[in-house]
C-alpha cells in the first residue's frame, strides 16, 4: 500500500464523523456485541452535545448517526438531524425501524435525513426472531411500508430508504426472498453486508460465510500469509472518527466489536476535550504509528480476518 500521501502521525480534522446518538436499543440481535456485553453506561447524545462537537469541524461531508444502539430511541434525533443538515452534506443512520410510528416517519422526512437504512437480516418472521432476538418482523414491514407511502412522490427531501441484510449461514437461504420483499415494499435498494464475528452469540466463525481482506476469501479466513498486513488498506485513522453516546472517541465503528481491551481503545472524550487535541493527541498519534507497523493496534488485528461477506 502507498502510504506516502498521508502523514504517518498527524492529520487534518476528518470530514466524516460517526456520532453514536444512543447506545440503547429495542432489539437483541444475536450478532451484536451489545446483546452480550455492556461496554459503556446507557446514554444518549443531546442536541447541545452534538452541536458542541460538530461546531469544531471546519468541513463535514458525511455524518453517520448510528453505532451500538437504535437512533430512533434518542428523543432529540430529529432535531439533531435537522441541525446537522445545516453543517454536513450527507446525514444518515441505520435503524431497526421498530419504533418508526407514523408520526416519527413524518418527522424523519421533515428532518432532511439523506438516508434511512433499515437493518432486517431476514425475509421471514422466524429467521428475523432468531437473528434479531425480538418478534417484530411484521411490525417492521408495516412501518417501512408506511414510510414509503408517506414520502412525497419525487421529493428530493425524502430520505433514500434501503433494506440491509447481514449475511450468514443462518439467513443466506432467504436472500432472494429478501430482495423480493424490498421490491414489494417499493424500496429501491437492498444491501448485503458483512458479519463481524467475535465468538459471541451467532457472531461466530462457524456462522460466517467466509473471510475477506486483502487476499482471497478463503486465505483470509484461515489467516494472513507471513509478511502481509491485511489491515493496511484502511484509511479510517486518517479520514474519520467515531464518538460514542458517552463522548468517547474510537478509531471506527467496527472496533468495539473486536477489541480485546475496550478501555485501551478509547482515544479521548469529545465531551471533555477539544476534538483537535484528541485527533492529533498522543493516543491518536500512537495509534497511527502502530497502525503502520507490523503489529497493528488491538482493534485492527483481525480486520480482514474476522469479517465474513
Amino acid at each position: 500500500m502507498d502510504t506516502g500521501r498521508r502523514p504517518p502521525v498527524v492529520a487534518a480534522l476528518p470530514r466524516s464523523l460517526y456520532l453514536e446518538t444512543t447506545n440503547r436499543c429495542d432489539s437483541k440481535c444475536q450478532t451484536c456485541i451489545r446483546t452480550f456485553q455492556s461496554l459503556e453506561p446507557p446514554a444518549d447524545l443531546t442536541l447541545r452535545q452534538v452541536t458542541a462537537i460538530a461546531e469544531q469541524f471546519p468541513v463535514l461531508e458525511r455524518v453517520v448517526l448510528h453505532g451500538i444502539g437504535e437512533p430512533l430511541l434518542n428523543r432529540e434525533i430529529f432535531e439533531i438531524v435537522a441541525y446537522l443538515k445545516t453543517r454536513a452534506t450527507t446525514v444518515l443512520f441505520n435503524s431497526d425501524a421498530i419504533s418508526l410510528t407514523a408520526g416519527r416517519a413524518l418527522r424523519l422526512i421533515e428532518s432532511g435525513l439523506d438516508e434511512y437504512r433499515v437493518s432486517m437480516d431476514a425475509a421471514t418472521r422466524q429467521t428475523y426472531q432468531k437473528l434479531r432476538g425480538v418478534d417484530r418482523f411484521d411490525r417492521v414491514v408495516a412501518n417501512v411500508r408506511q414510510l414509503i407511502e408517506l414520502e412525497p412522490k419525487g421529493s428530493r427531501t425524502a430520505p433514500r430508504v434501503s433494506l440491509w441484510f447481514t449475511a450468514s449461514r443462518v439467513n443466506l437461504h432467504e436472500l432472494s426472498a429478501f430482495v423480493r420483499l424490498a421490491a414489494d415494499l417499493r424500496v429501491d435498494e437492498a444491501y448485503v453486508q458483512r458479519l463481524v464475528f467475535n465468538g459471541l452469540g451467532l457472531a461466530t466463525a462457524g456462522n460466517a460465510l467466509h473471510g475477506s481482506g486483502l487476499t482471497t476469501p478463503l486465505a483470509s479466513f484461515r489467516g494472513a500469509a507471513p509478511g502481509l498486513r491485511p489491515w493496511a488498506g484502511c484509511q479510517r485513522p486518517w479520514t474519520l472518527s467515531y464518538v460514542t453516546a458517552n463522548g468517547n472517541v474510537l478509531p471506527c465503528c467496527i472496533s468495539p466489536w473486536v477489541a480485546r481491551d475496550y478501555q485501551a481503545l478509547i482515544l479521548g472524550n469529545a465531551l471533555a476535550e477539544p476534538f483537535a487535541d484528541i485527533w492529533n493527541g498522543e493516543r491518536y498519534r500512537r495509534f497511527r504509528i502502530n497502525f503502520e507497523s507490523a503489529s497493528p493496534p488491538d482493534p485492527c488485528r483481525g480486520c480482514g480476518l474476522m469479517w465474513s461477506i
